[in-house]
């Protein structure tokens, strides 16, 4: 019986927060805990430049580092591989740049951004399972917060509407509809995960969550997002139902579908029925002016790709073309060159992978869960990238670092 005992407690600690890997995770809180939590809030202020959160991250890798807090698991050496590679080509594709004060600059954001990477995975890898869930509380906790100030403005409960939704379209603090819309997405995900994972008293304020982010997602009136969010919540779905798991799990899992589109499907009900909010969706939802621009764009992007092997420079695409490429994977490659666009998708495919991989294959159900949010939202930022310039989001380094979070076993020697 005895034998048996930690079994069980696992299987409790999975749907409970108890057992032997639940309690592994219940260590003190930490000092560089609680600045995770907040950095990854400030993550929603980023209207300025460099913002609250670059500051921080830059403030806090030599402090993370020389307190041995951080630990690149030996499975991230494939992505580690690609993006020294991609910096590399970045590095070379400066040479042929047209303007260069605008590619050292675009460089050096880049390499931010692999500065961010490193962090996120090295604090991942020290913390595990525990780790991703700080990242993605604070995540989820200062979108909301951010996103309900700027729905409250955007309906004129709040003022400052003009900043917060500038043209009808809901922008919060950031620069971009766009990207606020893609940037709820994984919040939105993680939301919907806890009604999967947590005991029925503590689903409450995760329900109010996924409320606030979808509305938000909506009014955005990013098509971009809207896709992403479908893709990200289909696969999120997907892989917890063919992965590892038990009954209760499963079962958990097939009643939080009707629970999330019920909720998300109330709140839009009652949205659509807004005039300003009908007037906007019959604007978004047909093809735009700038549509056909955009595509003959990345065509002749191709174009000039094939006949500039090292590519013509860090964010050149806006100086040699009309219009930016409005596609990573080709910006990638016109920008940085072959070694820049492949080593770009290697980065993302094979995080995209891993996420897939541990979601499936680990035995640690709280593992299984987060993985399985990181994963969706991977592939809805992958999909997205195939209509926009994303290579300078930070989320999609955060989730890209989040990937490569290894499991119990190959967590027990960082």
């Amino acid at each position: 019986m005895q034998s048996k005992q930690p079994e069980a407690r696992s299987v409790r600690g999975a749907t409970r927060g108890a057992g032997r890997v639940g309690k592994s995770r219940r260590r003190r809180i930490t000092g560089l805990d609680v600045v995770v939590v907040v950095l990854m809030a400030l993550g929603s202020l980023v209207y300025i430049e460099p913002a609250p959160f670059d500051l921080l991250i830059i403030l806090l890798l030599p402090i993370a580092l020389v307190m041995r807090r951080l630990s690149i698991p030996k499975r991230g050496s494939v992505a580690l591989a690609a993006l020294a590679l991609f910096l590399l080509a970045n590095a070379i594709s400066l040479v042929p740049a047209r303007d260069l004060g605008v590619a050292l600059r675009f460089g050096a954001i880049t390499a931010y951004l692999a500065i961010a990477w490193v962090f996120i995975a090295g604090f991942v890898g020290k913390q595990g399972e525990r780790g991703v869930q700080l990242v993605m509380w604070g995540w989820t906790w200062g979108a909301v917060v951010t996103t309900t100030i700027a729905i409250a403005a955007y309906f004129g409960v709040l003022p400052f509407a003009e900043q917060l939704a500038p043209q009808g379209r809901l922008h919060a603090f950031f620069k971009d509809a766009n990207v606020l819309g893609a940037y709820l997405v994984a919040p939105a995900v993680w939301s919907a995960s806890r009604l999967v994972l947590l005991e029925r008293g503590n689903r409450l304020p995760w329900a109010l969550a996924l409320v606030v982010c979808g509305v938000g997602i909506l009014l955005t009136y990013s098509r971009g997002a809207w896709i992403s969010v479908a893709v990200a919540m289909f696969t999120f779905f997907s892989l917890r139902l063919v992965g590892v798991g038990s009954r209760r799990s499963r079962t958990m899992t097939l009643l939080a579908v009707p629970v999330a589109v019920v909720l998300l499907a109330v709140a839009l009900d009652r949205l659509v029925d807004v005039n300003v909010v009908q007037d906007m969706l019959e604007q978004r939802l047909g093809p735009q002016e700038y549509d056909v621009d955009r595509f003959a764009t990345q065509r002749e992007a191709l174009e000039v790709a094939v006949a500039r092997p090292f590519g013509i420079g860090p964010g050149q695409s806006e100086q040699a073309f009309t219009r930016a490429a409005h596609n990573t994977y080709v910006r990638g490659l016109v920008e940085n060159g072959y070694l820049g666009g492949l080593a770009l998708a290697g980065l993302m495919f094979s995080s995209l992978f891993m996420a897939i991989w541990t979601a499936l294959g680990s035995r640690e159900p709280r593992l299984q869960v987060a993985m399985a949010v990181v994963a969706a939202s991977l592939a809805a930022v992958c999909v997205e990238s195939l209509v926009i310039d994303s290579v300078h989001w930070r989320h999609l380094w955060v989730l890209a670092a989040l990937a490569w979070t290894p499991s119990v076993r190959d967590s027990g020697r960082a």
